[in-house]
C-alpha cells in the first residue's frame, strides 16, 4: 500500500505493520502533524486496531481520522491499480476516527431493537471512557443519542453509572490485590521466624 501510494506521488504514507500502531509510532508521526489518517481494512482486525489507536491517540493529543475504500476495494493498492486519481481523493474524505468506529458498531447491529440499541450504547460508552475532554465526549454522546433515539440526559447517566462501576470494579481488584499482599507478607515473617536457629 505504501509502495503503491509513493509510485503515484502522494508520499506522506507510512505503514504500520499489520495493525499493531503503537505510541512510539504516533509520538513520531505527531513531530510533523497533529492530523493522522488511519487507512485500516474494514473488517473486524482494522475496526479492533482503530479502536487500540484511538486510546493511544487520546493520550498523545493527535486528532485521528479514517480513510475508507470505495466499495469493492480491500485496501490502497488495489485502489491505486485501479484508479490512481481516486486514492488521493479518497484520502481527502475522512471521517473522525471515534464516529467511524460508532457508525461500524451501528452497522454490526439492528438499530430497530431495543437489544441493538442497547448493544450500540453499550460498545460506544465503553470507547468514550477514554475521551478526556467533555465537549468531545458530549458531541459523540449526542450522535449516540440521535442513533439510538434516546436522550442525553439518559446517555450522560448511563455512563456516570458505567464510569462508577469500573471504579468500583478497580476497587474491588486493588483491595483484592492488597489483601494478598498482607497474606505474602505474613508469610514471608513466618519463614523469615522458623529459618532463626
Amino acid at each position: 500500500d505504501v509502495i503503491s501510494s509513493h509510485q503515484v506521488d502522494i508520499s506522506q504514507v507510512v505503514a504500520t505493520a499489520g495493525t499493531a500502531m503503537t505510541e512510539n509510532h504516533l509520538r513520531a508521526l505527531v513531530r510533523l502533524s497533529s492530523h493522522v489518517r488511519l487507512a485500516f481494512d474494514g473488517d473486524k482486525a482494522g475496526l479492533a486496531a482503530t479502536e487500540r489507536a484511538i486510546g493511544i491517540a487520546q493520550r498523545v493529543r493527535v486528532d485521528l481520522s479514517i480513510v475508507s475504500m470505495p466499495e469493492g476495494f480491500k485496501d490502497p493498492d488495489e485502489l491505486i491499480q485501479a484508479d490512481p486519481t481516486r486514492w488521493a481523493t479518497v484520502i481527502d474524505r475522512t471521517r473522525p476516527a471515534i464516529e467511524w468506529v460508532i457508525d461500524q458498531y451501528e452497522a454490526r447491529g439492528d438499530m430497530s431493537t431495543a437489544v441493538g440499541k442497547r448493544q450500540l450504547t453499550t460498545a460506544t460508552l465503553q470507547l468514550l471512557k477514554i475521551v478526556e475532554d467533555p465537549v468531545e465526549r458530549e458531541h459523540y454522546l449526542r450522535i449516540l443519542s440521535k442513533k439510538t433515539d434516546t436522550s442525553l440526559n439518559a446517555l450522560e447517566e448511563r455512563f456516570r453509572q458505567s464510569e462508577f462501576n469500573t471504579e468500583a470494579k478497580q476497587l474491588k481488584t486493588v483491595k483484592g490485590e492488597v489483601e494478598v499482599l498482607k497474606e505474602n507478607i505474613q508469610q514471608d515473617y513466618l519463614l523469615a521466624l522458623m529459618s532463626i536457629e
